[in-house]
């Protein structure tokens, strides 16, 4: 998260994404919808509102 010490049941925050094989993620556009799989059931929701080049 990018401003919160930590995030509680409901509450929303910034977050910042690094894909592991960001080939599987050239797809995802501003907008989109991804869930959150770290645990079952699956840790949250996540709307992607900006998507930025993999740094070289």
């Amino acid at each position: 998260m990018e401003f919160e010490p930590q995030l509680g049941p409901g509450e929303t925050a910034d977050v910042r994404l690094a894909p592991l094989r960001p080939e599987q993620w050239q797809h995802l556009k501003p907008g989109d919808v991804v869930t959150m799989h770290e645990t079952q059931p699956a840790a949250g929701i996540a709307e992607i509102i900006e998507v930025l080049p993999p740094r070289a």
